[in-house]
């Protein structure tokens, strides 16, 4: 771990250095996908495309906003990749003034019972990222807001709500450590939602995730091999429930 009690001194650079355009102006409900979707969002709600781009230190991207009649409108962009883009990113999604974050993405599943296409809304988020410890002294898992969570899986049809973890190393993710992971009561791994938990509950932002099963993982070294099987038409359903959804935050 490498946060520090007595570290009382000022970050080198902030989030909010990284904001050049006052006139960036985001919704309160900000959705980061971790998965391919932009186009098809674009191709379900009329967007617009922000003027200037989100000032991520990591590779900054396009903004698109959705408003409705009733004015009500929500933000959405690609998050990044790990751990480190989503803190990134989230730090500058509060220094823009955003109160809520959604994260939409991918899970390997490593449980019996779920299947490719099933959704989770994690209710805990084990932590196997490193950029998590340099926010907390110590923390074993991160939570969502409460109240967004309730809200979200009254939203969401036909979901799981189970434990995952968040873990930096896709090549370490072994058949022991797996198994460990299943005795905690996680059911998939990713790499982001561990760190957007934590450092939303840092900053004062509401966030919560919700993950959609793309890979079946083997339980056991010689079950059938690893397998990916996603396709548009899940990626699709599920971001029209997580922007449906944004839209009456």
């Amino acid at each position: 771990m490498w946060f520090y009690k007595e570290d009382e001194t000022k970050s080198v650079f902030t989030g909010a250095d990284q904001i050049e355009n006052d006139d960036l102006k985001v919704s309160d409900t900000i959705v980061l996908l971790y998965m391919k979707g932009i186009d098809l969002i674009k191709e379900m709600y009329e967007t617009e495309q922000l003027p200037h781009l989100f000032p991520r230190f990591l590779n900054a991207c396009p903004v698109y906003k959705i408003t409705l009649p009733n004015h009500k409108s929500c933000c959405f962009l690609d998050g990044g990749r790990g751990a480190p883009m989503a803190a990134d990113t989230i730090e500058i999604c509060h220094a823009l003034g955003a109160k809520n974050v959604l994260s939409v993405g991918l899970i390997g599943c490593f449980d019996k019972d779920l299947q490719i296409g099933d959704i989770v809304i994690p209710n805990k988020a084990y932590v196997e990222e490193g950029t998590s410890l340099h926010y907390y002294e110590s923390i074993e898992y991160s939570e969502p807001d409460a109240k967004l969570f309730s809200q979200l899986t009254d939203a969401i049809p036909n979901h799981t709500i189970a434990s995952i973890v968040s873990c930096d190393a896709v090549y370490r993710q072994t058949f022991y450590k797996e198994a460990l992971w299943r005795k905690k009561g996680c059911v998939g791994v990713d790499m982001e939602t561990s760190a957007l938990l934590s450092i939303g509950k840092y900053l004062g932002l509401s966030a919560a995730s919700v993950l959609m099963v793309s890979d079946k993982h083997p339980l056991h070294e010689n079950d059938v091999p690893w397998i990916w099987d996603m396709n548009s038409d899940r990626r699709k359903q599920l971001l029209k429930q997580v922007i449906d959804f944004a839209l009456t935050l």
